[in-house]
């Protein structure tokens, strides 16, 4: 039997021959590679660079997951390259790329980094909605692979394969996604039609170090949690995980909406091949932007936000200022000061900064 997501647990450090061969394994169990692997072949892994921190503070896909995967495809004969596009890279990706340990990757494994930045990009109409894409998602390649981060997220609740599609748009374009998007639920519409346009041929969650509660970045708790995930199918994999997790896959919003466009098998019909069991796993309630009709959504915003604030930590680096996409943040007597009046809380400062000093005030007390 072909499997539809397959999990292997019992991972109690990142070890890159392990994980090879557990990848590789997992693979199989889900019918072989997939078409555009073979030699000769040129393939992308997407893997997710959020911010430009070192990969045990479980933010974003480990380097020794992504080095695994590269060297098994450059086994079959493949070119590879590894690309991602982080909100933050306003002086360039370089520093990204050796932070996350992306680069060292690379270097052993002898795959090649891209800029989605630096590669250009093209208009893309999808269900009558348009997108700025990064050209390495469109073209130059015969497969792409998303190598996708478990974690929490105080937007989206969880963020794994659907989510990381979201980095196939390069640049601030991604904030400006959600400033169009005043509640969650409109943000998923904007996910998973990246999601179709990326057409991932496979998707590998790293769960191995994870993250809960106030994630995806600074704020989140780090979790050792020790899994990895497959499957040819992101939303497959999103809603077996999401329930694993104690969320019911239908109360995720992306889940929902790719659901509802035919993207996957009922829940039920879904063959999975093992298991992980989550402990303490604290995921972020729902926003109560949900629960606000969408003509009303910009104004509630407006009216119930409140906007983050930096703390001690902060040293005016301007970072949060650069990724702003509405301009809200200023550099005032060494610290960053956020204007309430102008904030859309699409949270790119705190997702950003380098500092983790960018707190979240979120009203009525929620979490």
């Amino acid at each position: 039997m072909n499997y539809d997501v397959v999990i292997k647990d019992g991972f109690s450090f990142y070890c890159v021959k392990k994980i090879r061969g557990a990848i590789a394994e997992m693979v199989e169990s889900t019918g072989g590679w997939p078409e555009g692997t073979s030699k000769g072949s040129r393939v992308l892994l997407k893997v997710n660079m959020l911010a430009a921190k070192h990969p045990s503070r479980a933010i974003t896909t480990h380097p020794a997951v992504v080095a695994a995967v590269a060297s098994l495809l450059k086994e079959r004969g493949c070119v590879v390259d590894i690309g991602d596009s982080p909100g933050g890279a306003v002086k360039g990706v370089e520093r990204y790329w050796k932070n996350c340990g992306f680069k060292t990757a690379a270097d052993v494994t002898g795959a090649g980094l891209v800029s989605f930045e630096g590669s250009g990009s093209r208009r893309v109409s999808i269900h009558d909605r348009e997108y700025d894409i990064a050209l390495p998602i469109l073209e130059g390649y015969d497969c792409r692979v998303n190598l996708c981060k478990f974690k929490t997220h105080m937007y989206t609740r969880l963020t794994n394969a659907l989510k990381n599609s979201f980095g196939i748009v390069p640049g601030l374009g991604k904030a400006m996604l959600h400033m169009r998007s005043p509640r969650p639920v409109d943000l998923a519409v904007n996910i998973v039609d990246l999601y179709e346009i990326a057409d991932f041929s496979l998707h590998i969650s790293d769960g191995i170090l994870c993250m809960d509660g106030r994630g995806p970045s600074t704020d989140g708790r780090k979790k050792k949690e020790g899994f990895l995930a497959l499957s040819k199918n992101g939303l497959h994999l999103d809603m077996v995980l999401s329930q694993m997790a104690g969320l019911p896959w239908n109360q995720l919003d992306s889940n929902v909406e790719a659901f509802s466009r035919g993207l996957a098998n009922p829940f039920e019909q879904i063959r999975t091949l093992g298991h992980h069991k989550f402990v303490d796993f604290d995921i972020p309630e729902r926003s109560y932007l949900n629960y606000i009709p969408r003509w009303l959504g910009a104004a509630a915003r407006f009216l119930l936000r409140t906007a983050p604030v930096s703390n001690d930590l902060c040293t005016g680096c301007g970072v949060c200022k650069r990724a702003c996409p509405v301009d809200a943040i200023e550099i005032k007597n060494g610290r960053a000061k956020m204007r309430k009046g102008t904030c859309i809380m699409c949270l790119c400062c705190h997702e950003l900064c380098p500092e983790n000093a960018i707190d979240l005030k979120l009203p009525f007390g929620r979490r």
